[in-house]
């Protein structure tokens, strides 16, 4: 590698020297103007990839070290990476447990992802908890914060300044969903990304909406017109599900099993926090059952300790650029 040597400091002040120095300079300038459009150009074309089928991504995923293996061990450092959308016949030419093992590592980078943005918005809250408890007076950016998230959370305020009442209703909603659930469930509800719902709207946990998305084919009148909620990106997906989860009446005993974790200082897992979600199928205790089973068999309880690369995230393209 060639390196430039510029002298900040010199004895000889004659003309030759300055001169030498200015070229030097000038040189440097060349130099680091050259690098600026190299490196630029290499940070876009390194920030996105384009996938075209199955086995250019296993590949690309096995090249960086992201392995099956990878996946199941402790303390994961994972790629900061997100995917378009979910492409048609992704799994085409896979094993299934190729396929399964392909799905999860697609999806546990954009789950984690997800995750730091609510981490960020509980950061601040205890903060302000902390700020209140010391008698600290808030300031009208965080009381707007915090007003914003209320409405975000679906949490209605009897006060109208934000008080600790207030602040410790929303620590109870405002928290990560364990990846090995949301792994889990995503592949219940998708069929590990290979459902219509998946392919045509990057829906992977099969929520509903009324009168707005993909209508199934098999659609019962008598629940009214309710849809299938699509999405412009999974990680889109993947937000709206953790909104639902941590907002909807009906999963407030997955909550309540998530504080209790948060008070006894333990990390929230997927496995025992799924007793809360009985409400997410009309199975009801069988797909707890089933949730738990396949975070056993695919050892996935370990990526409820993973944590994401810090790097610059890569945008994987799986369609035309």
């Amino acid at each position: 590698m060639r390196t430039w040597d510029v002298k900040l400091e010199h004895t000889d002040k004659s003309g030759k020297n300055m001169r030498y120095r200015r070229v030097d300079l000038a040189m440097l300038g060349i130099a680091v103007a050259a690098g600026a459009i190299f490196f630029a150009r290499d940070s876009l074309d390194s920030s996105r990839l384009r996938i075209t089928s199955p086995q250019e991504l296993s590949a690309y995923f096995d090249d960086i070290g992201y392995t099956a293996k990878t996946l199941q061990s402790g303390n994961l450092e994972v790629p900061r990476f997100f995917v378009s959308g979910v492409p048609r016949n992704w799994s085409e030419g896979l094993t299934v447990d190729r396929k399964k093992s392909l799905f999860f590592r697609a999806l546990l980078p954009m789950v984690l992802m997800v995750n730091d943005e609510i981490m960020s918005d509980r950061q601040f809250l205890l903060e302000t908890r902390d700020a209140l408890t010391s008698g600290t007076s808030l300031s009208r950016s965080n009381v707007s914060r915090v007003e914003d998230l209320s409405a975000q959370y679906r949490l209605s305020t009897a006060t109208t300044a934000p008080d600790l009442s207030t602040i410790n209703n929303l620590l109870r909603r405002v928290d990560t969903v364990p990846p090995s659930l949301a792994l889990a469930q995503a592949a219940v509800e998708s069929a590990y990304g290979s459902s219509r719902f998946a392919v045509e709207g990057n829906a992977l946990f099969g929520q509903w909406r009324y009168g707005k998305g993909l209508t199934p084919k098999n659609q019962r009148s008598e629940l009214g017109d309710y849809r299938i909620a699509n999405f412009e990106t999974p990680k889109d997906s993947i937000r709206a599900y953790m909104r639902n989860l941590n907002t909807n009446a009906a999963y407030r005993s997955f909550r309540d099993l998530r504080a209790a974790a948060r008070t006894q200082g333990e990390r929230s897992r997927g496995a025992p926090l799924a007793a809360g979600l009985l409400a997410y199928s009309e199975k009801g205790q069988e797909y707890i059952s089933l949730l738990r089973s396949l975070i056993a068999r695919n050892g996935l309880s370990a990526t409820d300790s993973a944590s994401l690369k810090d790097h610059a995230p890569k945008r994987i393209v799986t369609g035309p650029l």
